[in-house]
């Protein structure tokens, strides 16, 4: 992913105001990110200028260089049919990316467009919502090789992956049109998105080659696959022995059970070793049906 990050890089210039950041606790296990409103308002090259000024240019630029290496998501939907929507992302440079980590509401006219969460400097998003629409988060697939995303970074246009995360939350009206942009769009590296939506069956996750969709895989709450897990393997594999987040997830998650998933127990999951492990820097839960409720904790297990 270290090519959609270095494009990240470029459009930091072109997409760099918080209007207002809120204070929130010291970072550390549990504790909430700095809580940020952007003015999508206010001219583009201006939107981030106050915060970055409090921050070293050279951190910032080392610290956003490659912000992803493996991440969980989860899509589930209870009993009622309320969608319910978690990740832990996880990276090994934890120490500075627990220090800039942010929550950010994009303000438009008054109203919170969207929101998301992301490191200060980072363009893109891999953690968000569009309040009563949809919610997404996106995780690593490995493939291709360096000169490939780079080819489909500057000869072909395509987006960053992280880029068209918060295109989507920005112009998608539901989830059906959301999941759509996600797994059509031409994007510069493979990637999962995960999205949920407000009414029942609307969880997806999507399996991303450059050109389009490898694979759409559903909630199935009729047959009883009420969740999924997405880690970094395509789910038709099998993860390696020392990396299977994906087992442990799926054992909590049959544990809780369907009639119990809500946004406390499924912040338990993603609590569960090695769901959560040194390298988690955060973990959201959220569910576009109550976005009052979306929330971020910063995770740093050292």
């Amino acid at each position: 992913m270290g090519q959609a990050a270095a494009w990240g890089s470029r459009l930091w210039g072109l997409v760099v105001v918080v209007v207002l950041c809120g204070t929130a606790a010291a970072a550390g296990p549990g504790a909430a990110p700095l809580l940020c409103n952007v003015s999508l308002d206010s001219p583009a090259g201006e939107r981030w200028l106050p915060v970055l000024r409090h921050f070293e240019p050279a951190f910032l630029r080392a610290a956003v260089a490659r912000v992803i290496e493996f991440c969980t998501s989860i899509v589930a939907q209870d009993e009622k049919g309320n969608i319910y929507h978690g990740r832990n992302l996880d990276y090994d440079f934890v120490d500075i990316l627990s220090k800039i980590t942010i929550d950010v509401q994009f303000i438009k006219s008054g109203q919170i467009a969207y929101q998301g969460t992301t490191f200060l400097g980072y363009v893109g998003l891999w953690t968000g919502q569009s309040p009563h629409k949809f919610t997404v988060s996106g995780d690593e697939r490995a493939g291709g090789s360096w000169w490939e995303n780079a080819i489909a970074a500057f000869l072909n246009r395509n987006y960053p992956v992280s880029w068209l995360v918060r295109d989507t939350l920005s112009r998608a009206e539901d989830f059906q049109s959301a999941v759509l942009r996600l797994a059509d769009i031409p994007i510069i590296a493979e990637v999962y998105y995960i999205v949920g939506g407000v009414s029942p069956k609307e969880g997806m996750v999507i399996t991303r080659n450059r050109r389009g969709p490898a694979d759409l895989w559903p909630l199935d709450p009729l047959s009883g696959a009420w969740f999924r897990v997405e880690t970094n393997y395509d789910h038709w594999t099998t993860p390696p022995p020392f990396d299977d987040r994906r087992t442990p997830a799926m054992k909590a998650l049959n544990a809780t059970g369907q009639q119990n998933i809500n946004f406390d127990t499924l912040f338990q999951v993603l609590s569960v070793k090695p769901v959560l492990n040194d390298n988690t820097v955060y973990t959201t839960v959220m569910s576009a049906a109550f976005p009052e409720k979306y929330q971020t904790r910063i995770r740093t297990m050292k």
